[in-house]
């Protein structure tokens, strides 16, 4: 699905098809300079923790059978009036082949400058193909029972195989994310969410006098809606704090993955829920600050000093805080307390950062 926060443009797709896939991403980034209106994109960080999901389907002499698995194993299934079983009863002895694709995802960034989300980002995928397993296993024991067992799961393929090569690695763009438009909607999202949640009411009983009555949960909670949303709230202290004024730019430091309602939605008359996930950019290994509860604060605040040395960006400690993997959202509590205990000394627009962190916390 197409959301209206992405760049939509079949010639940013047809340009990052037609580059050669090269360690450096040179190439790509050279046609996406000279071929498309993303004058200066760069390279920011890679994952690859995606699994491997299946292709084509080819025969046991190496003859493609079909170029989508899902849509002719769909098809396989609705010819026999949807038993799974017959399809794997037809097919598990002929010796067919399943190519899968490895996918590794890749960010780069077209940073405008000025505001520090006035960027666009793209998310393009390396896929490499190869035949790697056997289409189905013969053992009686693993024979599917749902459509699901062939459709989504894949527990019920065949072995692999040692792999054979289809092809050259291949990029495929997976979106460009305009990212004052996606702050924008989710503003006008957030809006929506807090007018309703506002709106809502609860009814109560006094257990002693046996009144009742109902109210708002905005009546509840008058201060619910103070901060922006935490994908704006990002943004806002990485301003305001010593990371924005060192001059670093955000995207070059943090890649940012959607997630959006839109279309998931059981319930259709709920707001849309709009949002995004930070993921640090640095492409090298970088240690936790672990072992803290043992630490006195100075200790603590030192640590978190050096672990902004690694990283290469002034009070980045509290940023990955908020994200918790390797620094643990304690130690923000930690800091503010020893600061206004007088332990240690920080900057002052840190020091409000982190008071409006602790009046309304927020974390991904």
């Amino acid at each position: 699905m197409k959301h209206e926060y992405c760049v939509q443009t079949d010639i940013l797709e047809t340009v990052v098809a037609s580059a050669p896939v090269e360690l450096r991403h040179a190439a790509l980034l050279a046609a996406l300079a000279t071929r498309t209106e993303f004058r200066s994109p760069a390279y920011v960080t890679s994952r690859d923790s995606y699994g491997a999901h299946p292709a084509r389907v080819f025969d046991a002499a190496g003859a493609l059978v079909a170029d989508n698995y899902r849509d002719w194993i769909r098809s396989e299934i609705d010819a026999r009036n949807g038993d799974v079983a017959a399809v794997w009863e037809h097919y598990k002895d002929e010796g067919y082949l399943l190519s899968e694709i490895q996918p590794v995802l890749h960010f780069f960034v077209h940073d405008r400058g000025g505001a520090q989300d006035n960027f666009t980002q793209f998310r393009i995928f390396t896929e490499t193909e190869a035949i790697s397993r056997n289409l189905f296993t013969s053992a009686a024991w693993r024979q599917p029972e749902r459509p699901n067992d062939l459709l989504v799961y894949h527990n019920y393929l065949g072995e692999p195989i040692d792999p054979r090569p289809l092809g050259s690695a291949r990029y495929r763009l997976y979106d460009a994310i305009d990212m004052p438009s996606f702050l924008r909607l989710a503003d006008a999202c957030t809006a929506e969410e807090r007018r309703v949640a506002a709106a809502r009411r609860f009814k109560f009983t006094d257990l002693q006098t046996g009144e009742s009555g109902s109210e708002s949960y905005g009546e509840m909670y008058p201060a619910f809606d103070k901060y922006p949303h935490k994908s704006r709230r990002f943004f806002d202290d990485w301003c305001e704090s010593s990371a924005g004024a060192s001059g670093e730019r955000i995207c070059r430091r943090w890649v940012f993955e959607p997630q959006d309602s839109e279309g998931h939605q059981s319930d259709q008359t709920q707001p849309r829920h709009l949002y995004f996930i930070p993921q640090w950019g640095h492409n090298r290994k970088v240690a936790a600050v672990e072992k803290t509860r043992n630490m006195d604060d100075y200790a603590l605040f030192g640590r978190l000093n050096k672990f902004d040395e690694r990283i290469g960006v002034p009070f980045s400690w509290y940023f990955y805080g908020l994200h918790g993997d390797l620094v643990k959202s304690g130690s923000i509590e930690r800091i503010l307390a020893a600061a206004e205990n007088g332990l240690i000394v920080l900057p002052e627009h840190d020091y409000r950062v982190l008071k409006r962190w602790q009046d309304q916390p927020y974390g991904f």
